[in-house]
C-alpha cells in the first residue's frame, strides 16, 4: 500500500498533492523537496488505488532508532473527509511500529484546531513547548510550531532531542 518514492517521475506525481495541502512556509520548493530523495534517512511514500495514481503522501524521516519524525502527510483535497486519512495514518504507524513525532501550527484559528484534533483522535499528544521551525525556503523566518508525539506527552528533556535532530539532520539548522 505504501510505495516508497525514488524515482524522479513518480515524485513528480506526488509533489502536487503536497504543494496544494501545505503553505510555502512549510514545503521547500519542488527541487528542493526532490533533492531530499537522495539524503539519508528520508523516506517519501505515495499512496495509490489500483492505476488511478497517487491520491497520499507521507514524507517521513528516520532520524534515531526509537522514533518516527513525519515531515509531511497530505490526502489529495478530493480524497479528504472520508476518513481515509485517518485509516492510513493508522496504517502507516502500525507499519512502521515506533514512536511518532510532527509538527503542527499553534492552534489558533478553526483550520489548526481541527488539524490538531484530528492528530489527537489518531493518539497524538499536543505539547506546549515553544517549537520554532526552521526555514523552509531562502528568506524565510523561522515559524512558530509545536511538536505532537504518539504515544504520549513527552518530557522537557525528550523535546529537546527531538528538537534536536529534526534541526539538524532534517533542516541542518545548528543555531539553537
Amino acid at each position: 500500500m505504501f510505495e516508497r518514492i525514488t524515482a524522479k517521475e513518480d515524485f513528480a506525481r506526488v509533489y502536487p498533492i503536497m504543494a496544494a495541502s501545505f503553505p510555502e512556509t512549510e514545503l521547500r520548493d519542488e527541487a528542493g523537496q526532490r533533492a531530499l530523495l537522495e539524503r539519508e534517512g528520508y523516506r517519501l511514500y505515495g499512496i495509490k488505488e489500483a492505476d488511478d495514481g497517487y491520491f497520499a503522501v507521507i514524507a517521513a524521516w528516520e532520524l534515531a532508532e526509537d522514533f518516527v519524525y513525519l515531515e509531511h502527510f497530505a490526502v489529495a483535497e478530493g480524497k479528504r473527509n472520508g476518513g481515509i486519512g485517518g485509516r492510513l495514518l493508522e496504517e502507516f504507524l502500525a507499519w512502521y511500529g515506533k514512536k511518532a513525532v510532527l509538527e503542527v501550527e499553534v492552534p489558533e484559528d478553526v483550520l489548526t484546531k481541527r488539524r490538531v484534533g484530528f492528530y489527537e483522535r489518531h493518539g497524538f499528544y499536543y505539547n506546549e513547548y515553544p517549537y520554532l521551525q526552521p526555514p523552509m525556503r531562502p528568506g524565510q523566518g523561522m515559524l512558530p510550531l509545536r511538536l505532537m508525539t504518539r504515544p504520549a506527552p513527552i518530557q522537557e528533556e525528550e523535546y529537546q532531542r527531538y528538537r534536536r535532530l529534526i534541526y539538524r539532520q532534517v533542516y541542518r539548522y545548528f543555531g539553537e
